[in-house]
């Protein structure tokens, strides 16, 4: 995959990269919070790849959250990583898929009543292991699901 990085000198931050508002319909009851660190995280990515895995992540959230649930963004940072964490309190992903909804096409018995093509999550991982880094998940059915993007901070 061939990314396009920031130039030297001008680093992207994850904040700003953070959907300002939850897409949801209006009446459907999701709410987004934010949280994390004041400062933004510096990183060397390929802003527009970067905006995809994000937006792929929160749609995703919002998507398999009933109306009234929640859906949090959190950003925090390691030595030499910064972490961006998806998590809802959603339908779940039984252990036996999680290993699978990372594949083309793969779609668990469960999402197939919900828009989408299953490409998202191949995409997600794809742009994120091109930046090298490492996404995952962690998630119980019906307690939700959570994410957790990790990227090597730049210098």
């Amino acid at each position: 995959m061939k990314l396009a990085s920031q130039k030297a000198g001008q680093p992207f931050s994850l904040s700003p990269s953070l959907p300002r508002r939850s897409p949801t319909k209006a009446g459907e009851g999701e709410r987004v919070g934010e949280r994390g660190p004041l400062s933004p995280i510096t990183v060397s990515v390929d802003r527009t790849r970067m905006r995809q895995v994000f937006a792929n992540l929160l749609d995703n959230a919002l998507k398999y959250t009933p109306s009234g649930g929640k859906v949090t963004i959190a950003l925090r940072e390691e030595p030499g990583q910064a972490i961006a964490i998806f998590r809802d309190n959603g339908m779940g992903i039984p252990l036996e898929e999680q290993d699978k909804i990372w594949s083309r096409l793969y779609r668990g018995d469960k999402s197939r009543s919900q828009r989408g093509l299953g490409l998202g999550l191949s995409l997600v991982k794809a742009i994120v292991e091109a930046h090298g880094g490492k996404v995952a998940v962690s998630s119980k059915v019906g307690e939700g699901s959570e994410f957790t993007v990790s990227l090597p901070k730049s210098s």
